[in-house]
């Protein structure tokens, strides 16, 4: 067995979007003074690597600590490496030319290859990075609708491209009560079409629109 870490760190420095704040550890206690050491946490539900619960973009959805737990231990997760670039959709096409076969309660994970730029000196930019990012083009998320897929995951900041503002795919997967996971990292360490385990925790928080969550790979 082999098990991959698909996780970011969560740090003061990690890119988020604009007007999105940075994460902030505060110390809270100190060893010498307590006899133990200790900090807050401040930062946006929706950081690093992390899942959008249905409420997320869907009037009365639920929120994530509402979401059945056995939907965040993936048996039947499925890698699609499909590389687009700059703001380029993953379309029906495209992953219907994998030549994978999609079964009822997969979780399809994407790997754009977009991950590459996160720590490239030319992108030390927020915007670089969390602005301009491929994603998943509406007709490819009305695919896995019909499919009816359990998750869908991708290495970029978000399931939908940078320059759209409506936020096309959030609204169909989410409306359809998929689950979004977005900003995933080493996704190079797995086969395209390699099927494995896909393990997805977020914290129970109630009435939360989203949470970071602990990604990994179980390849047996």
């Amino acid at each position: 067995m082999r098990v991959v870490d698909l996780t970011h760190e969560i740090s003061p420095g990690i890119r988020v979007f604009p007007g999105s704040p940075q994460p902030a550890f505060i110390k809270w206690s100190k060893f010498d003074t307590h006899g133990y050491d200790s900090e807050v946490m401040f930062l946006s539900t929706h950081t690093g690597t992390h899942m959008d619960a249905p409420c997320h973009f869907t009037l009365n959805g639920k929120s994530i600590d509402q979401i059945d737990v056995d939907r965040f231990v993936c048996k039947d997760a499925l890698l699609l490496k499909i590389e687009k670039e700059t703001n380029e959709l993953i379309t029906r096409r495209d992953i219907m030319d994998c030549g994978v076969s999609i079964e009822k309660n997969d979780s399809i994970i994407f790997d754009t290859g977009w991950e590459k730029h996160y720590d490239k000196k030319e992108n030390q930019k927020t915007e670089d990075y969390v602005m301009a990012n491929p994603g998943l083009g509406a007709d490819a998320s009305q695919l896995l609708v019909e499919s009816k897929i359990n998750a869908v995951a991708i290495d970029s900041p978000s399931i939908d491209a940078g320059t759209d503002n409506n936020f096309i795919s959030h609204k169909i997967l989410l409306s359809n009560n998929v689950l979004v996971i977005e900003n995933l990292c080493n996704l190079e360490k797995l086969s395209s079409g390699q099927r494995f385990t896909f393990i997805v925790i977020p914290l129970k928080l109630v009435h939360a629109t989203g949470s970071p969550i602990r990604a990994i790979g179980i390849i047996e």
